[in-house]
């Protein structure tokens, strides 16, 4: 995968689905965090922390899953589904990494704090493409639950924004159509 300028990076990158089997160099993982860094943090409150799950873990968090999703369907009583599949996209990756934030106690700081959490997550997915590490966003169950808060070492004062699994792509998908740019900007002059 090429190396891009930024505008080009942000139109090439796209969600990975399936990794390679592959680590990331020692070293990278820990530059694409700190660049990441490098975000607008309005008071530079710095909300966030990442909680990196690598190596062994990955299978750890891979039973975690395949675990909530028993209960999950034995709750909503339908059907299990794939769990090695479930499984195996979790450990397929190279390393998942945890958005947390630090909440703070007035709305207006957590909103902004927040909005921050998402940036830091978004230009992780951009300087990790840019070195042709793919990502895929999640927000959905193995962002949930007591269980994964214990899982991480989540304080009580941090929510769990989001995870980004992150790997060398084994595919990389197709563009997706956006829409027309006038149809969602409105001018004031």
């Amino acid at each position: 995968m090429a190396s891009y300028p930024v505008s080009e990076t942000v139109r090439h990158r796209r969600t990975v689905y399936r990794f390679q089997a592959r680590t990331l160099p020692e070293g990278l993982l820990e530059e694409l965090l700190e660049t990441a860094c490098h975000v607008p943090n309005h008071k530079h409150t710095q909300p966030w922390r990442f909680a990196v799950v690598r190596g062994p873990a990955l299978a750890r968090l891979g039973d975690l899953r395949v675990e909530m999703q028993r209960q999950r369907s034995a709750k909503d009583g339908k059907p299990v589904g794939d769990l090695a599949a479930l499984r195996a996209e979790v450990e397929e990756a190279a390393a998942v990494v945890y958005v947390l934030q630090s909440v703070a106690d007035d709305d207006k700081r957590r909103q902004e704090d927040y909005a921050s959490c998402i940036i830091v997550a978004y230009a992780l997915q951009l300087v990790a493409w840019e070195q042709g590490v793919g990502a895929r966003w999640n927000t959905g169950q193995l962002t949930r639950g007591k269980a994964v808060r214990e899982f991480l070492g989540a304080d009580e004062g941090e929510e769990i924004v989001c995870c980004l699994l992150l790997g060398y792509p084994a595919e990389v998908p197709p563009n997706w159509s956006h829409r027309p740019l006038g149809e969602i900007t409105h001018y004031i002059e």
